[in-house]
This record gives C-alpha cells, sequence and structure tokens, in this order.
C-alpha cells in the first residue's frame, strides 16, 4: 500500500471516529469541515456550565453557611436569657443541627472539587482535538502536494523555463 493510500486511510479512520463520537454524544451529522471546530467548542461549552454550576452551588453553599452561623449565634443567645426548659432545649437542639449542617455543607463544597478534575480534563480533551486537527490538516497538505507540479504561476509542464533561458533573456 502507498504512503498517500495509507495516509488517505489513516484520515478517514480519524473522521470516522469523530463522527461516531459526535453521534455517540447525540448530535446530528456535521459537514466535515465543522467537526473539529464544533467539538473544540463543546468542550469549552462544557467547561463553561461545568465551572458555572460550580460556582453557583458554592456561592449558595456559602449563604447557607452564614445564615446558618448566624442563627446559631442566635440560638444561643436567646437560651441564656430563658428560663424555659423546653424553650432551652428547643435552641440548643437548633445550635447542635446548625453545626451538623454545618458540617454537611463543607462536605458539598468539597464535592465541588470535581469541576477543576473536570476542568482538567477538558482542557486535556481541547488539546487532543487541537493536536488531531493539526495532524489531519498536516496529512492533507502533504498529500495535497503533487511533485510533479511546477512552482510559481507556470503550471504546464510544455511552458516550463529553464534558468539558462532567464539568463539569455537578460544577457
Amino acid at each position: 500500500m502507498a504512503e498517500s493510500e495509507i495516509r488517505r486511510s489513516d484520515l478517514v479512520e480519524m473522521v470516522n471516529e469523530l463522527r461516531t463520537a459526535l453521534r455517540d454524544i447525540g448530535q446530528e451529522p456535521l459537514p466535515q469541515g465543522q467537526i473539529i471546530t464544533d467539538t473544540r467548542e463543546r468542550l469549552r461549552y462544557i467547561a463553561r456550565l461545568t465551572e458555572q454550576a460550580a460556582s453557583q452551588t458554592l456561592h449558595a453553599a456559602e449563604q447557607i453557611s452564614d445564615r446558618l452561623n448566624d442563627q446559631r449565634t442566635e440560638a444561643a443567645a436567646l437560651s441564656a436569657l430563658t428560663r424555659s426548659p423546653r424553650i432551652r432545649d428547643y435552641l440548643d437542639r437548633i445550635q447542635w443541627e446548625h453545626v451538623e449542617s454545618g458540617t454537611q455543607l463543607v462536605e458539598v463544597i468539597q464535592a465541588q472539587s470535581f469541576q477543576d478534575l473536570v476542568g482538567q480534563v477538558v482542557g486535556k480533551l481541547l488539546d487532543t482535538v487541537q493536536h488531531m486537527e493539526e495532524s489531519l490538516a498536516h496529512m492533507l497538505m502533504d498529500e495535497a502536494k503533487d511533485p510533479g507540479m511546477l512552482a510559481g504561476p507556470q503550471t504546464q509542464e510544455s511552458e516550463k523555463i529553464s534558468q539558462d533561458e532567464v539568463d539569455d533573456l537578460f544577457g
């Protein structure tokens, strides 16, 4: 098998793998020239949405944590003022539940570390897609070169002018 046929076969295989991957994530077929650009945009979109979701979750968790701390402080102050054992027990239970809820919020915040992992994976995928695009472009450019083609404006062999003819012309 000739080298150009091997390259063409590799190229067809890469394009088919990309098309299969895009079909697997539920997207319609794309024109061949848009496959890699679309893939990169999808990966950037996934990274952006993941980062936004993580940011929103962290912001909400911080607000809840602040409210729980304020309520726990207020419950402790009220507990010290009341003489009713029933109210004191209720306020003490609220303080304990707020501490437990705060611990669970810390777990939620720590679980958001997945966004960093997703960002790293998407970054690596973007690098891989970029490398594939460059490889495909390189293969196409190498394949497009025709050793029989002349450089410059003359493309017909019969119209080719030698350096000696040019030297004779300018004397």
